[in-house]
């Protein structure tokens, strides 16, 4: 397809903001979007300008998105644009999704077993927590102090925040650092890990051996990232990682937008873009379509 049929087809409806973002590739670009601006269709029309434009294999190409769903709306709508084969060529990935990848290739190239075997088991991640707490408190824990604890361990891995930090936190729940602690011992002791030792273990991994890391860097030597105001603090870092080779970075999103605060959202990082990628962009799309 040339440049001219694309735009007819797919850029003629844009606005000049969505155009301009849709069209600048290369380099570390950061695109600011008001609610209702169509960040969206911008991201998946620059995922098309990328690959029928600028001849760039799809497979190196990684987007990222905040939830499996919206990974899979994503890549529909996608397809419904450039077809199936461009879509199904294309990764579109959460951060766990893309962790559990880098642990795999990590335990089947340098011949280490995995250590730790996932649990998602809500359930069982309840009633471990519960029992640490009477353990701890001598008394039974309520589903909201479950909750609440289990909303501090993820505050506490995600922001890779220090012991000493830890110690000092207040979510509201009696003996929370050695809650935390034995938590994570136990996890340990049972061969497990949870969705947020997933990341850490993936960074571990990234940050310990260079082949595993250049790897992917290799494959991956453009990346987009939707949502990326509720990116955490260690999904940055993992992000920032698998970027710095290159420094094709598209990252979407609005520091005024984040709602996942309580679950350790790093929107600072867009404000600290341009000083973790250097020569970086920052492009506005300020036409809110809903209202």
């Amino acid at each position: 397809m040339t440049q001219d049929e694309f735009s007819k087809k797919f850029l003629s409806h844009l606005n000049k903001q969505q155009r301009e973002a849709a069209q600048t590739v290369d380099g570390a670009i950061l695109l600011l979007a008001v609610p209702g601006s169509g960040k969206t269709t911008v991201l998946v029309t620059r995922l098309g300008y990328m690959v029928c434009c600028r001849d760039i294999a799809p497979d190196s190409i990684l987007t990222m998105t905040y939830t499996v769903a919206a990974t899979k709306e994503m890549q529909q709508r996608f397809a419904s644009m450039f077809g199936r084969e461009y879509a199904d060529a294309l990764e579109f990935r959460t951060i766990n999704g893309l962790s559990s990848k880098i642990i795999d290739y990590y335990s089947r190239n340098h011949g280490k077993r995995q250590p730790f075997e996932l649990l998602d088991n809500d359930g069982e991640l309840a009633r471990m927590v519960g029992q640490i707490y009477q353990k701890i408190n001598n008394e039974y824990a309520t589903e909201s102090t479950i909750k609440d604890i289990r909303t501090g361990i993820t505050y506490i891995k995600n922001m890779m925040i220090t012991k000493e930090e830890i110690d000092a936190l207040d979510v509201g729940v009696p003996q929370m650092p050695e809650i935390y602690n034995q938590y994570c011992a136990e996890l340990k002791r049972r061969g497990l890990m949870d969705y947020d030792d997933q990341m850490l273990y993936a960074l571990t991994i990234l940050n310990s051996f260079p082949a595993v890391l250049e790897h992917f860097q290799e494959k991956y030597r453009y990346i987009c990232v939707d949502e990326s105001q509720d990116t955490s603090k260690i999904q940055h870092a993992i992000i920032r990682l698998l970027a710095q080779k290159f420094g094709n970075i598209f990252m979407v999103g609005d520091e005024d937008q984040s709602i996942y605060g309580f679950r350790a959202a790093y929107p600072d990082a867009l404000m600290n873009f341009s000083n973790d990628y250097p020569n970086a962009k920052v492009l506005l799309i300020e036409h809110n379509y809903r209202s």
